[in-house]
Order: structure tokens, then C-alpha cells, then sequence
């Protein structure tokens, strides 16, 4: 069974537009919130994945309180 990552991208908030490359157009993915863009065959993929993971942080002084 795949994953159904548009679904899941979508449901995070994510939105999907065309660009023109040369004569072919290219699938891009993106997001109001976030400033980073997908590209490409796994961009729903990259982009679901983006909103299910966890914020890192950079050193464990600054992470948030329970």
C-alpha cells in the first residue's frame, strides 16, 4: 500500500502551482507559512514530511517548557 502524501500535504496546508521551465511546465509546492519550495517527482512527499516532523533545536537551553 503507498502513502497517500498529497493527501497528507494537503491537509497540512500545502498548495500546489506550475512554473514554466523551457516548454515543459514544473510542479512546485508550496506553503503561505513556510518559505521552502518543492520541486520535482517526491516534492508532495518532501513537503508532508516537512509539516509531521518535529522542530529541531540547536542547543537543549533552548528548548520550550512542558
Amino acid at each position: 500500500m503507498s502513502v497517500p502524501w498529497k493527501l497528507i500535504a494537503i491537509a497540512f496546508g500545502w498548495h500546489a502551482s506550475f512554473r514554466m521551465e523551457g516548454a515543459y511546465p514544473k510542479l512546485i509546492i508550496h506553503h503561505r507559512r513556510h518559505s521552502t519550495r518543492f520541486a520535482g517527482a517526491d516534492a508532495w512527499k518532501r513537503a508532508a514530511l516537512t509539516s509531521i516532523h518535529a522542530p529541531r533545536f540547536m542547543t537543549p537551553n533552548r528548548r520550550p517548557r512542558p
